[in-house]
Formats: C-alpha cells, structure tokens, sequence
C-alpha cells in the first residue's frame, strides 16, 4: 500500500521534526525539505506544510523561499511563520502584534471556520478550541482571495483560507499536544 506524500518545508523551527512525526503517525509518508527547495521536490507530493520559524517575514536576513511552490496545484497549509509567509506571499500585510500570544490561547471559529475543510473531523463541542500559540508577530490584513475561518482574543487572523487554491494556514502549533 502506497502512502501519501506530505513536504514539510523548514523555516527553522524547533517543531518541523515535530510536524514530521505528527504525519507519520497519522499514516502519511513525510519529508522535510528546505523552503528553497526546486519544485522537482514536490513531485508526487499530495501537500505541503510551511512550518513555523524564528524570523520576521519582514526582516532582511529570512530563510529563502521559492515562492514558485505556491503555484502548485496541491494543498498548502502555513503553521505560525508559514502563515505570515503564505499572507505575505498572497499580497497580505505582516507586522509586530500589538499583543504576542505565547501559551495556550481559544481559536474561536467564524461562520466560514464552521464549514472549512482544515477542521472536517476535528470533534467539536463548541465553536471554541484550546490551541498553543508562540508569536510576537501576525497578520495584520489577509492576503488576496482569504477569508477568516479563525480568530483569538488578540489575533484577528489567526486562521485563514482560500479553499480555490487549496490554501490554508493557522498561526497556532496544531501540532503541539499541550
């Protein structure tokens, strides 16, 4: 039986590894790929994953990426610094939070987040989840052709998508257990 392919690509983050094993065990065959990977990369490829990372995706010195991977036509799904990097890459603004979250934070769903396919199967009690969130920076305004699907106290994008594109992302750590 042949399993699916999932990319992670690495911008530096302490849970890239962490996202790798998380697919794994979950029945996915993953790798870890650097975000200026060529596209021969991502061949058979059924998505990819942006991890998180320590930059700013408006500092000078950020890891490189080839943004040519976002015009492939298979899923995309940005995690914390992946996704300011996927806003930032679809014409969104990014910039220092007015409030950082680091911790345990309550992702509440928007009418769109209700009906989005990133949380089909997720048990749901409520419209409100506990997620782990570890940023000083956000998205300030959602790139072209996003919609809110998620929001917290003091992140008003923290989850977003473009279900044309396949493109999704969360500024929360969904792989995090705590």
């Amino acid at each position: 039986m042949e399993r699916s392919r999932i990319v992670v690509l690495d911008f530096g983050s302490q849970y890239a590894h962490l996202i790798a094993k998380r697919l794994r065990m979950l029945g996915f065959y993953s790798e870890i790929a650097l975000p200026s990977a060529p596209l021969s990369a991502f061949a058979q490829a059924k998505g990819i994953i942006m991890s998180g990372g320590p930059a700013s995706v408006y500092d000078k010195d950020i890891p490189e990426f080839n943004k040519e991977i976002l015009t492939l036509d298979i899923p995309v799904l940005g995690l914390c610094y992946g996704h300011q990097q996927m806003a930032a890459c679809y014409g969104g603004r990014v910039g220092k939070a007015e409030v950082g979250e680091f911790g345990i934070a309550q992702l509440e769903l928007t009418e769109a987040g209700r009906s989005s396919p990133l949380f089909r199967g997720v048990q749901q009690v409520s419209d409100t989840s506990q997620v782990w969130m570890s940023h000083q920076d956000e998205v300030l305004e959602a790139g072209e052709g996003f919609e809110v699907i998620g929001k917290t106290k003091d992140c008003r994008f923290a989850a977003l998508q473009d279900r044309a594109r396949k493109r999704f992302s969360l500024q929360c750590h969904c792989e995090v257990k705590d």
